[in-house]
């Protein structure tokens, strides 16, 4: 082994680093604001696209992906999954093979929110439905894309989304703890850790990001009063735009973070700092 560092001449572009081009991507949860944004820039870096959500999502699957293709000059393809269950994970997964040849990136964004009461006395079926979806659906997402980049011979890119839930408990005005939401966010942290072990040796990298509030479409409903709250505890006094959780996305899908193993991106406005 050499011990020697890049003369500046060797030194890579940074365009080509954070290129796409010609590459193959999957992003779940697709019909949601963060998997939008996340699309366009993917998109508009060279990368064909594919978008999954569960049946319900379909129409604004089949949008995003028109308008993709046609601003972008891209592949866009919408795929119905669930990613809680894992044959419906592997049908979703083997009509992206059929569609796009490969893939090289995996965004496992899909998630949900509890919209009962998660507190002590969360619910039972509850609690497993977020448990199914947040933590188990990433694992069946993860795993399935994994799989194929071993079979097709290449590495990739796996990014999973957690939370700053992942790392504190949010204050709120009730005070409620949220330990269904909170927990399956701190599970997916450390299965990514996990998972990046598991397969750094066949050149996948699994990493992690950790947004604070974020307005995506998931606060709609919510009361004004919760949301004046809630920005209230953000030290730089607002919600996070969709464009500015895309930086961290792209970073840890392209030749940018190549070194980035079992990394995780927290991007807050500040919450974790108290």
């Amino acid at each position: 082994m050499q011990y020697q560092a890049e003369r500046i001449e060797q030194i890579k572009s940074i365009y080509q680093m954070i290129s796409l081009k010609g590459k193959k991507a999957v992003i779940t949860g697709g019909a949601g604001g963060i998997a939008r944004a996340v699309s366009v820039a993917f998109a508009e870096l060279g990368a064909d696209v594919a978008l999954l959500d569960i049946p319900a999502a379909a129409e604004e699957l089949q949008k995003n992906c028109g308008y993709l293709e046609q601003t972008y000059g891209v592949t866009a393809v919408p795929v119905i999954g669930d990613v809680s269950d894992e044959e419906s994970v592997g049908r979703a997964f083997a009509q992206m093979e059929e569609k796009l040849g490969t893939i090289d990136i995996v965004f496992s964004n899909a998630g949900i929110t509890c919209t009962g009461l998660d507190d002590a006395d969360i619910a039972l079926d509850t609690w497993k439905k977020m448990l199914d979806v947040n933590l188990t659906g990433m694992l069946l997402v993860d795993r399935a894309g994994a799989e194929l980049m071993k079979r097709h011979g290449h590495g990739g890119s796996i990014i999973n989304t957690a939370s700053m839930s992942a790392h504190i408990i949010n204050r709120r005005p009730a005070m409620t703890s949220q330990p269904g939401y909170t927990t399956s966010k701190a599970g997916v942290r450390q299965l990514t850790r996990a998972l990046a072990i598991s397969y750094v040796n066949d050149g996948i990298r699994v990493n992690s990001i950790s947004p604070g509030y974020v307005m995506s479409g998931l606060h709609r409903g919510v009361k004004d009063d919760v949301l004046d709250f809630n920005v209230s505890m953000v030290p730089i006094k607002r919600f996070a735009r969709l464009d500015e959780v895309v930086g961290a996305v792209v970073y840890l899908a392209s030749d940018m973070s190549t070194y980035c193993i079992g990394t995780d991106l927290v991007f807050d406005g500040g919450y974790t700092i108290w």
